[in-house]
């Protein structure tokens, strides 16, 4: 702002007839410059307040609604309509771990993604 006011004044300036129009915006830049230069910390002091609490509106608020609106609903339908999946949460054995008896070769390790 300080930099537009400045070019502004310095234009009205070189054309005499905008002559005291031009001292009225060197004052303004002046001004707004000094003031600027002394009220930065109340500034950045405001705004880090908004942004705590733009941070606990967004975690608590805006995360519990897409929880609740979109992966609930999904987890619910998972359920309802999926088969024992690879998890095997429904085991009836007392373990879920599987033994696989595999011998690795060269052509296993080629390509391992």
């Amino acid at each position: 702002m300080v930099m537009g006011f400045l070019l502004i004044a310095t234009y009205l300036h070189f054309r005499t007839e905008y002559a005291t129009a031009a001292k009225v915006l060197f004052i303004i830049a002046l001004s707004v410059g000094i003031l600027s230069f002394f009220i930065e910390s109340a500034i950045v002091w405001v705004w880090e307040k908004f942004a705590l609490a733009l941070g606990w509106i967004n975690t608590r608020i805006i995360l519990s609604l897409v929880f609740f609106i979109f992966l609930t609903p999904f987890a619910v339908l998972s359920r309802l309509f999926s088969k024992n999946s690879s998890l095997k949460l429904k085991n009836k054995k007392n373990t879920t771990f599987v033994e696989r008896n595999h011998t690795y070769t060269k052509k296993d390790l080629e390509n391992i993604w």
